[in-house]
C-alpha cells in the first residue's frame, strides 16, 4: 500500500509541474498564437461569388489600380484600352474570392503588429448591390506561411495563406495580354540579316559552300562558316520571350530607340497542315478523297521575323518589339547581345580541312612527285556464309576504297584521313611568303560543290604554313603536320606492297 501511494504521490507531483509549464508557456506565446480555432481547422474569411463583382479597387505598393466588370469582361478602368490579360485578371479574382483562414485571432487595438495599419496590400471589393468590403493584408508570419488579414465591418483578424497577399502584388504592365514570339528552332532558320545604322551582316545558308553556311561582312565579302558554330549562334532564337510589356502606345518610338532600331530579320521554315485539294492527287487518290474529307499533306512554308532593337532602359534591357507589332517590350541584355555578336572569327571553323570523306567524290594527294587520287566505291561482295539466308540475295553493298584504282586497306585510309581532317590551325595570317615546295598538297573535289587545295609548306622550327585555294593562309602545328606525313607515308608504303586488309 505504501509503494502504491508514493506512486500516486509521484504522478501527482509530476501533473502539477506540467500543468504549471503550460501556463508558463501560454503566458509566453504572443497573442496572435492564442486563436479561437485550432491550426488545423479552415473558416471562411472572406466569400463572393466573382459574377456578383462589378469592381475591384487594388492598392499593390504604392500603385493603386481599378478594374471594372461588365458583360463577363473585366477592362483596367484607369485604361480601357490598355490589352489587359484576361486570363491572367482572373487568376487574381479567382485568388480573393474564396479566402480561408487558418486562425481568428482575438481583437486587438495594435494593428501595426500585424502590418494592418498600413497595409502593403489592401482590395476593395465591390459586389453588384454596390457593397463595398475593403481586405487589408499584412505581415507574414514565416513560421506558418501565413499572412495577416483584417475586413471591414469585422474585429477579427484572419491568418489566410501567404498566397493571397503575393497573387495581389503587381504592376499593371504584369498582366498585359503578351504578343507571342513566333516559334523558331535553329534547324529551320535558313538566314539571318543584321542591320545597324545600314551596317548589314548576314548569315545564310549556301549550297555552293563546302560548309552549307556563308557569312556576308557589310563590305560583301563572303566566307565560308562552320555550320555547327552557325548552329550554336541560331540557338539564340529558340524560345526568345518578352521579358516585360512596356506599353501599346507607339506614337513616340524615339522614347525607346526604336525610330531608328537595329533590325534582326530572320527567315526560317515551318511545315503545317493543309487539306489537300482535288488538283494536288492523282486520279486514284481522287477517287479516295471522294470517301473522305479529312486529306491532308504536310507543306514546308517560308516564314519571317523581324525584331526592332531600340535602347536600353534603366536596369540594361533593351526595348523591342516585332516589326508588325503594336506593342513594346523588353528584351533580356544578354539576349539581345547574343543575337547581334555575329563574330566572324568566331564562326569560322578552325579546322584545317573540315571535310568528310563521305562527303567527297575524290581526294588527290601530290607527295615526293607523285600524286595519288583516292575514291569510294560501292562494291557487290559474296554474303558470309553466316549471313546467308534462302529468301535473301548472296550479295551485299560494301564500301571500298581506292588510290590510283588499286585498293587500300579501308582502316589504313581511315587512319590517315583522320589526322587530315581533325589538324586544327592556331593562327590565320594573311601576306605570308610561302618558301620552296608545299611537302604535301591535298585536293577535296566533289561535282557541283567543293573544290580546295590545301598546300603545306615547312616554315620553321614550331609551325608549317598551310594555305589554301579559298585564301586562308594558316598557321600550323609542325608536329601534327609530322604526324599526318608519317601516316601518309606508311599507308603507301602497305598499299604499294599490296596489303588491302
Amino acid at each position: 500500500m505504501k509503494k502504491k501511494k508514493k506512486g500516486l504521490l509521484a504522478a501527482i507531483v509530476v501533473l502539477v509541474v506540467l500543468v504549471g509549464v503550460y501556463a508558463v508557456m501560454r503566458v509566453a506565446i504572443p497573442d496572435e498564437d492564442q486563436s479561437t480555432d485550432s491550426e488545423e481547422s479552415k473558416e471562411t474569411a472572406f466569400e463572393e461569388d466573382a459574377a456578383d463583382i462589378t469592381k475591384l479597387k487594388i492598392q499593390s505598393g504604392e500603385n493603386t489600380y481599378t478594374f471594372t466588370h461588365e458583360d463577363d469582361t473585366w477592362k483596367y478602368a484607369d485604361d480601357e484600352n490598355f490589352p489587359l490579360s484576361e486570363s491572367q485578371f482572373l487568376n487574381i479574382v479567382s485568388g480573393i474570392t474564396s479566402i480561408s483562414s487558418t486562425r481568428e485571432l482575438e481583437k486587438t487595438d495594435n494593428l501595426a503588429d500585424y502590418g494592418l495599419q498600413n497595409p502593403e496590400v489592401q482590395v476593395v471589393v465591390t459586389d453588384k448591390d454596390g457593397k463595398e468590403t475593403e481586405l487589408k493584408f499584412g505581415d507574414i508570419n514565416d513560421s506558418v506561411s501565413g499572412c495577416y488579414m483584417s475586413k471591414s465591418g469585422s474585429d477579427t483578424i484572419y491568418l489566410v495563406d501567404s498566397s493571397v497577399k503575393s497573387g495581389l502584388q503587381f504592376k499593371i504592365t504584369d498582366l498585359a495580354d503578351k504578343e507571342e514570339i513566333p516559334s523558331i528552332t535553329a534547324s529551320t532558320i535558313k538566314n539571318v540579316e543584321i542591320n545597324s545604322n545600314g551596317t548589314v551582316q548576314t548569315l545564310e545558308t549556301n549550297d555552293a559552300s563546302e560548309t552549307g553556311w556563308t557569312y556576308k561582312d557589310p563590305d560583301g565579302n563572303i566566307t565560308a562558316v562552320d555550320s555547327s558554330k552557325v548552329g550554336e549562334y541560331m540557338n539564340n532564337y529558340s524560345g526568345v520571350s518578352w521579358n516585360d510589356f512596356v506599353t501599346y502606345r507607339t506614337d513616340n518610338l524615339s522614347e525607346y530607340g526604336l525610330d531608328n532600331p537595329t533590325t534582326i530579320t530572320v527567315n526560317y521554315q515551318v511545315t503545317e497542315t493543309k487539306e489537300s485539294s482535288d488538283e494536288d492527287t492523282d486520279d486514284e487518290s481522287k477517287s479516295s478523297s471522294n470517301s473522305s474529307s479529312d486529306d491532308t499533306e504536310q507543306v514546308t512554308v517560308d516564314k519571317q521575323a523581324v525584331f526592332l532593337i531600340g535602347k536600353q532602359d534603366t536596369e540594361g534591357n533593351y526595348y523591342a518589339k516585332m516589326q508588325d507589332s503594336k506593342y513594346i517590350y523588353t528584351l533580356s541584355a544578354d539576349k539581345v547581345e547574343s543575337m547581334l555578336n555575329i563574330n566572324p572569327e568566331d564562326l569560322v571553323s578552325s579546322l584545317v580541312a573540315d571535310y568528310s570523306f563521305a562527303d567527297l567524290d575524290k581526294v588527290t594527294f601530290a607527295r615526293n612527285g607523285q600524286t595519288y587520287t583516292a575514291v569510294k566505291k560501292e562494291i557487290e561482295v559474296e554474303k558470309d556464309s553466316d549471313d546467308k539466308d534462302s529468301s535473301d540475295d548472296s550479295t551485299e553493298t560494301e564500301t571500298k576504297y581506292y588510290i590510283n584504282d588499286k585498293e587500300i586497306d579501308k582502316t589504313a585510309f581511315s587512319t590517315f584521313f583522320s589526322t587530315v581532317t581533325s589538324m586544327k590551325w592556331q593562327e590565320q595570317n594573311q601576306g605570308i611568303q610561302a618558301e620552296g615546295t608545299p611537302d604535301i598538297t591535298i585536293t577535296f573535289e566533289k561535282e557541283g560543290g567543293i573544290n580546295n587545295t590545301v598546300e603545306y609548306y615547312a616554315y620553321d622550327a614550331n609551325f608549317y604554313l598551310v594555305k589554301d585555294s579559298k585564301g586562308n593562309e594558316m598557321m600550323v602545328n609542325k608536329m601534327k603536320v609530322k604526324e599526318m606525313l608519317d601516316a601518309f607515308d606508311s599507308m603507301i608504303k602497305n598499299w604499294e606492297s599490296g596489303e588491302t586488309k
